[in-house]
């Protein structure tokens, strides 16, 4: 029986909006913890001291949901289908299409880039009102902008990590690499958090370490899930590497006829087609397709029933981050930007003493079978 994912309280460009349930608990843990710490001011009754706190949970939840907005929104610009947007014990959540890596990066920038615009129109009005009935805004003020730079923490899972794996990605060309820097500098900063908190003495409040300790949390849930991918990505094992599901082909002439090509074929290899011997590839035959072929088209030649090859090919030593990501990542979008075709098929390149060359095809086809099975299998 399939589990409710919360409260649906409305959509966005036909995605859903939920208050997941752990939100909740959210809400009451601020309203109660900070309205007790407000209340125990010399300063404030306890009646505005809870008041208080409900304010901030109230601007807190509107500055998280225009927060998880802005990221809809600049994924919708850049033509991503945004599945869902959750407001959690985390803050927000925007379930939305991969995107290219420039796309990414805005679209993770966006979000803190709006709670910074709204705490700045929130601090200029009470700026120009001044008076206690204003006061709201400047408690939206300040948690916006909260909100905006815990969120540009540069570590999994916040905005800033996801920027800044776009942006390394956009320097390196490589998923694995942008997603390893991301995760060492989360894993650096988890480290200079648990040095600020034992050096400075802050531990010593029960408030400031549970915040401490909670944020510890949420950046090692998130370091620890990239970490994992990247030991899969070094296994030499792992079903999705590029040597993994590379299959052996046979070359032959792009001119040659159908029929001529097929009584010099070992009925099972693709054909990887050359315009002259020892020239680049321009085309690959499936098996299938050249066992049709030779019942109806026997005169035509090859390349009149080839597949084009993707523009990039992929290295045999890439791991599994890599291979998938010229399936569906910013790989993909870098190299085919009108998008995934289950037909497209990807030269595998070795480098070696005598150069490069070509020790096989993948096809999409293939790599998606392999990554439903990997993602239907129990472990």
């Amino acid at each position: 029986m399939p589990t409710s994912p919360g409260v649906r309280v409305g959509h966005f460009a036909g995605a859903p909006i939920y208050l997941r349930y752990s939100w909740f608990p959210l809400m009451a843990l601020v309203i109660v913890g900070y309205g007790m710490n407000l209340a125990s001011w010399s300063s404030l009754t306890t009646a505005q001291g809870y008041l208080a706190a409900t304010v901030v949970a109230i601007t807190l939840a509107a500055g998280v949901f225009v927060h998880e907005l802005a990221h809809a929104t600049v994924g919708r610009v850049h033509g991503a289908r945004i599945s869902s947007i959750s407001l959690t014990i985390w803050g927000g959540q925007t379930k939305m299409q991969t995107t290219s890596a420039g796309a990414s990066f805005w679209v993770a920038v966006s979000g803190p880039a709006v709670n910074f615009i709204v705490a700045g129109l929130c601090q200029l009005l009470w700026n120009v009102t001044g008076t206690a009935d204003f006061f709201g805004f400047t408690l939206a003020a300040q948690v916006n902008l909260a909100i905006g730079l815990f969120n540009l923490i540069p570590a999994f899972p916040l905005d800033g990590g996801f920027a800044l794996e776009a942006l390394v990605f956009l320097l390196s060309g490589k998923r694995s690499t942008a997603t390893r820097v991301t995760a060492y500098t989360g894993l650096l900063l988890m480290a200079l958090l648990v040095s600020a908190v034992v050096l400075t003495g802050i531990w010593r409040s029960t408030w400031m370490l549970i915040v401490a300790l909670a944020l510890l949390f949420y950046l090692w849930s998130g370091s620890s899930y990239a970490l994992k991918a990247l030991g899969d990505n070094s296994n030499p094992a792992h079903p999705l590497r590029a040597s993994s599901l590379a299959v052996p082909t046979q070359q032959a002439p792009a001119s040659a006829p159908i029929e001529q090509a097929v009584q010099q074929w070992d009925g099972h290899s693709p054909l990887l087609l050359q315009e002259e011997r020892g020239g680049q590839p321009i085309g690959v035959i499936l098996p299938q397709t050249l066992s049709a072929a030779a019942a109806t088209l026997p005169g035509q030649p090859l390349e009149a029933i080839a597949l084009p090859l993707a523009p990039v090919p992929i290295d045999a030593s890439a791991g599994y981050l890599d291979t998938v990501d010229e399936l569906n990542g910013f790989a993909h979008y870098r190299n085919n930007p009108q998008g995934n075709q289950l037909d497209t098929v990807w030269l595998v390149r070795e480098h070696g003493s005598q150069g490069e060359h070509y020790t096989g095809i993948i096809t999409a086809r293939h790599m998606t079978d392999t990554l439903l099975a990997q993602r239907q299998s129990p472990s």
